[in-house]
């Protein structure tokens, strides 16, 4: 036999009943991508399979995928990311559109059979197919995630999706860049039966043999008169796309060039003649994969895939599998917690002292299901279910057979050690206990532990259900097991992990002190709330940083100042304007009362009493929108320096997925360290020199000196 690594992507076989069979198996991977020498294997198939049926000794083809519970997970990402100008993007397209195109005018019925993830250009080969069946498996997943990437589908997919499910469908799945359950895709016309993965090819079997006999049944698509008023006529269609644009751009702010170019597309090709339709398309895809905000965001993409390869393949081997969590602490946090590994099918016992916090913990846990049922992430009998694997306890009692223990108390490090001593005594040797910590020392708490090996740390990012991130941090007498252990149950929830060393706010937390710090200093000098906000959210940010204090809790911010000025010093001293507020009995939105008004969760904008309670400014000219963004954002790039040279994480790679994912640093700009060697590492060493009259803590980080002197950049070019 040949090595793995010589085998085709893909292969063609016909049986006797003359069924061909075109298998995608890519060889050395888990998964199948559509490299350009797939594609080309795919276009050499095609010939053959012509040839076949012009001589009458093909009936029929089904197209499957050798891997179970995946069909194809796109096109390759590298090569989007290696397109250099227009031209190169729109001459890979026509490429991917004449070979799917040579698919859909063979003289033979083609059935797909989806089983498992099948996205990008997976998705677009099986809607070039006369018939798509999908198996009931719950990893079964179709979509179209370009826009992601800052492209759109340019494989016939912006052109073919539309005509086969309607425009508002299309929409909801190309502009968002979704995927939709195969059930979902049987409502909507994608796939025309959804078939049992258990008996997969005796369902195959039958829909072939009913293809055959030309007496196989789809499922129409249901539409209301309302989508047909919008669909089916011209004033219809223009409103339908005019609301499209609006909610895009209030979503957008205009930073993601892709989702309005897909709705261009779409609107412009709906009835036009495929050729020209996909020309348009194609014209499209190569000015979009030429772009920045494409770069930045396929740069993302990878950053995260490489995250989740921190710790080597035969080390991660040697984690233990994670069949019962417990949580102790029933907060927000903790509910929270509870919920997102209740929702992997993981039972989670969830411990507290008061019944009054356990009941909202436990509350919270099954709003968040209820939610995700909503939107239909799984059905409401589903919720219920995974609801009903969330145990509440005021005692110790359950936890004995936990794999791995998850503390979410209070932030105060004689509580958090009292807690892994108490169930410490009651832990199997293996069990792994980690801290949700924000900012106290891991290796402080292992000290009090009996097994300090066993204990790492896992910082979850609020809203848990949201956001990706989780830090893992490694004391230096955490083992290799416990490590693994731990790094591998966050993958399992779908997170992404960062490796981060053991040192006070570890990376996330520590980036984002000098950030939300320096509100107060920008308050003092004269800048107002509304110019703070709005500054930081037109650069990309998802709110400003006095809205962020204001989710956080001033005295949470409070507390993480002290912690981090207690480390750091000067350059992490805060303005005493929160104090001030702090003073004045705000807490942000937790009671109402922050720099913004909040009445019944209701946003009721700034609090004008905010200037009447801040001292006034001393004089001069208030700072301007980019100087506040200078301000806030190069104390971030120069704490990211200090970072680096203590190795806290790997590398500039780590520090930028870290804020993306943990802090919703614009994705386009493809991570604060990219976005820094975009501004020139020496422009930010000069203003942050001239900023030093304002404060010590605009000091340059000897690294980002010694880059500035030597014209190095944090990341490498693509």
């Amino acid at each position: 036999m040949s090595p793995a690594h010589d085998r085709p992507a893909v292969t063609f076989e016909v049986d006797t009943d003359q069924i061909g069979s075109l298998v995608f198996d890519q060889p050395d991977s888990s998964v199948n991508v559509l490299t350009t020498p797939t594609m080309e294997q795919l276009d050499r198939l095609l010939s053959e399979a012509e040839s076949r049926i012009a001589t009458g000794k093909l009936v029929a083809i089904v197209i499957q995928s050798a891997k179970p519970g995946s069909f194809i997970a796109g096109a390759d990402v590298r090569e989007i990311q290696a397109l250099s100008n227009a031209r190169e993007g729109r001459d890979k397209a026509h490429q991917g559109q004449r070979i799917f195109h040579r698919l859909e005018m063979l003289r033979v019925p083609t059935v797909a059979v989806i089983d498992g993830v099948c996205l990008g250009g997976g998705t677009e080969l099986v809607l070039a197919c006369d018939y798509r069946v999908a198996t009931d498996r719950g990893s079964t997943m179709i979509g179209l995630p370009e826009t992601r990437l800052g492209i759109l589908p340019g494989f016939g997919g912006s052109v073919r999706l539309p005509r086969l499910v309607g425009i508002q469908n299309a929409l909801d799945i190309i502009l968002p860049g979704k995927s939709v359950s195969s059930g979902r895709a049987l409502r909507i016309g994608l796939v025309d039966r959804v078939i049992p993965y258990q008996r997969l090819d005796k369902a195959v079997a039958e829909v072939l043999r009913a293809v055959r006999f030309e007496n196989f049944q789809r499922q129409e698509r249901r539409t209301g008169a309302s989508t047909r008023l919008l669909e089916g006529t011209p004033f219809g269609r223009k409103a339908l796309f005019s609301i499209a644009r609006r909610r895009t751009l209030a979503e957008t702010k205009g930073h993601y060039p892709a989702p309005l170019r897909a709705i261009d597309v779409i609107q412009k090709t709906y009835g036009m003649q495929l050729d020209r339709a996909l020309d348009v398309e194609a014209e499209a895809l190569g000015e979009l994969a030429a772009s920045s905000e494409s770069k930045n965001l396929v740069r993302v993409f990878l950053l995260q895939q490489g995250a989740r390869k921190a710790l080597p393949s035969d080390q991660l081997k040697s984690g233990r599998p994670v069949e019962k969590v417990a949580v102790l602490g029933a907060g927000v946090m903790g509910g929270a917690i509870a919920e997102v590994v209740a929702a992997r099918d993981v039972p989670v016992l969830m411990k507290d002292i008061s019944q009054d916090a356990l009941d909202a913990g436990l509350h919270h846990a099954s709003d968040l299901l209820k939610k995700a049922a909503a939107k239909r992430v799984f059905t409401p009998e589903e919720a219920s279910l995974k609801f009903a694997l969330i145990q509440g306890s005021l005692e110790y009692d359950g936890i004995a057979d936990a794999d791995l223990v998850i503390e979410a108390v209070i932030e105060r490090m004689p509580v958090k050690q009292q807690v892994l001593r108490e169930s410490e005594e009651l832990l199997g040797d293996q069990a792994v206990f980690a801290t949700n910590t924000s900012s106290l020392s891991v290796s402080e708490l292992a000290l009090a532990a009996k097994r300090p090996g066993r204990v790492v740390g896992l910082h979850f990012f609020n809203p848990v259900h949201k956001m990706p991130l989780v830090a893992v941090v490694r004391t230096e007498l955490t083992t290799e097991e416990a490590l693994a252990t731990a790094f591998h149950f966050v993958l399992e929830l779908g997170k992404t992990p960062v490796m981060v060393a053991d040192s006070p706010g570890f990376l996330v937390n520590r980036l984002l002190a000098p950030y939300l710090n320096e509100v107060g200093y920008l308050l003092d000098d004269g800048a107002t709330v509304e110019n703070i906000d709005r500054a930081l959210v037109k650069f990309g940010m998802p709110m400003g940083p006095c809205r962020l204090l204001d989710e956080i809790g001033f005295d949470v911010a409070e507390h993480v100042s002290r912690e981090m000025e207690k480390a750091f010093g000067e350059r992490m001293r805060p303005s005493d304007a929160v104090a001030r507020l702090r003073e004045d009995g705000r807490l942000g939105r937790k009671n109402g009362r922050g720099f913004y008004r909040y009445d019944r969760g209701r946003d009721k904008g700034v609090d004008p009493v905010i200037a009447e309670t801040l001292a006034k400014p001393s004089g001069g000219t208030a700072p301007d929108g980019d100087q506040i963004r200078e301000r806030c954002l190069y104390l971030m790039v120069n704490e990211a320096a200090f970072a680096l040279a203590e190795d806290i994480v790997r590398g500039a790679d780590d520090v930028d997925i870290a804020m993306i994912m943990g802090t919703g640093f614009p994705p386009f700009r493809g991570g604060l360290l990219r976005w820094a060697d975009g501004e020139g590492v020496g422009t930010i060493v000069e203003r942050l020199e001239t900023l030093t009259a304002k404060g010590e803590r605009f000091e340059p980080a000897p690294l980002l000196r010694s880059m500035a002197a030597s014209g190095q950049n944090f990341t490498a070019s693509d």
